[in-house]
């Protein structure tokens, strides 16, 4: 075998190493409503826990939540091809400071890695809002649908982390 070909083979090991890394927390952090979900129903159910405050009518309240849900399903994946086209995350400037010192396949995984965190970031924002929703009428109803929703839009929005890397080491190869 070739240096070469080693080199390439190391490389896309760390390639899919780093894409293992990145989905084990994306599902982590997008299960996590779920869980708070299961400890909402358990405060109403068993420690008597009481609405915080009325901020709309808990009919008003779960269609709002519900709509904002199935709104972000239906926007997650052109958001995502948005947001982590290849050229987009390559663009981007990076904060950390390892990003100084890095150059090709790390460089493009560290920009990869702030793309997704960012995303994520983005779609979690409607389900934290409903899990504060949820605390405040003190409806375990809509923090359990808030948590099978997560899960779902895990499913429905999560990129594919490994060609991410890849295009976007592609994509910084290109001349300018």
């Amino acid at each position: 075998m070739s240096n070469q070909t080693r080199s390439d083979q190391a490389v896309s090991d760390q390639t899919r190493a780093l894409a293992r890394r990145l989905t084990l927390v994306w599902f982590a952090v997008l299960s996590a409503p779920l869980l708070v979900g299961v400890a909402i129903a358990l405060l109403v159910a068993y420690g008597q826990f009481q609405p915080l405050a009325q901020l709309a009518p808990v009919d008003t309240a779960r269609m709002v939540a519900v709509g904002a849900m199935g709104l972000i399903l239906v926007v997650a994946r052109p958001l995502r091809k948005v947001l982590l086209a290849p050229e987009t995350v390559a663009a981007r400037p990076l904060k950390d400071p390892r990003a100084k010192n890095a150059e090709g396949q790390e460089l493009s995984a560290l920009k990869a890695q702030a793309g997704a965190f960012s995303f994520l970031g983005m779609i979690d924002l409607v389900s934290v809002l409903v899990i504060v929703l949820s605390l405040a009428h003190a409806d375990a109803v809509l923090a359990l649908i808030n948590g099978v929703f997560s899960l779902i839009l895990a499913l429905v929005a999560k990129p594919d982390f490994a060609a991410l890397i890849d295009d976007v080491a592609t994509e910084l190869r290109r001349p300018s």
